[in-house]
This record gives C-alpha cells, sequence and structure tokens, in this order.
C-alpha cells in the first residue's frame, strides 16, 4: 500500500513538472498579447476556427484542432471552434486590439492536451507589441 502511494505521487509530481512549461506559455501569452494589435494574431496563430461581432467588439476564436500550414499557422477548419476535446483561445478586440486573452481545455489539463494548448499561442510569446 505505502508502494503504490509513493508511486501515485511520483506519477502527479512528474506531471505537474512536464506540465508547467505549457502553463508558462499560455500565461506569457496572455499577457503579452493583451493591449496588442490584433493583426498580431495572424501572424504568429494564424486564421481563427471563429469570429463573432458582439456589442461593438469582435471576438475570434482558435483552436488547438485546427488544420495548419506548411508555417505551421492555423487554417480554417469546419468544427474546429465547436470540438469537444479541444483547447480554445478567445481574443476580444475592439479598436483594432485585443483587450481580452481567455482560454479554456475542453479536454482537461492532463496528458499532452496542455501541451498542445500552448503549442496553440507559442508563437506569439516571442513577437513584440
Amino acid at each position: 500500500m505505502k508502494r503504490a502511494l509513493i508511486l501515485t505521487v511520483a506519477i502527479v509530481i512528474a506531471s505537474a513538472a512536464n506540465a508547467e512549461p505549457g502553463f508558462k506559455t499560455i500565461k506569457t501569452a496572455k499577457a503579452t498579447l493583451t493591449g496588442a494589435p490584433a493583426e498580431l494574431l495572424e501572424t504568429c496563430i494564424g486564421e481563427p476556427a471563429a469570429v463573432v461581432a458582439q456589442e461593438g467588439q469582435k471576438i475570434v476564436a482558435y483552436s488547438s484542432v485546427q488544420e495548419r500550414d506548411a508555417d505551421g499557422r492555423t487554417m480554417p477548419t469546419p468544427g474546429a471552434a465547436d470540438a469537444p476535446k479541444a483547447c480554445i483561445f478567445t481574443f476580444t478586440i475592439k479598436d483594432g486590439v485585443i483587450t481580452v486573452v481567455d482560454s479554456k481545455n475542453r479536454a482537461g489539463w492532463g496528458g499532452g492536451s496542455i501541451t498542445k494548448c500552448a503549442d496553440l499561442v507559442k508563437a506569439c510569446t516571442s513577437k513584440e507589441k
């Protein structure tokens, strides 16, 4: 019983250590992109999976399950914004500036899903505002 507990704790610690770079990338992207010009999204992520106009602002969504072009940027992919196990980043844009960045990982944060979520915005973390 004691060995099983030790093994479980070791697995949890290892999983958390592997997820840490992904969480850091997501946090950095949220900070970097808030207040940035909206056109930066197209250069560092690609084309959105969905766009909605709402109360004088635009909300664009990117999905971890979108198809990618040769440069790794997202392409329009039908149904990607609604995929049940995708990581979705939404960006609220007003007057050409990103005002809110949010993410939702529908697959949960275990396994490799955090990496897929971080990969969606990784290219934005090194861009200048």
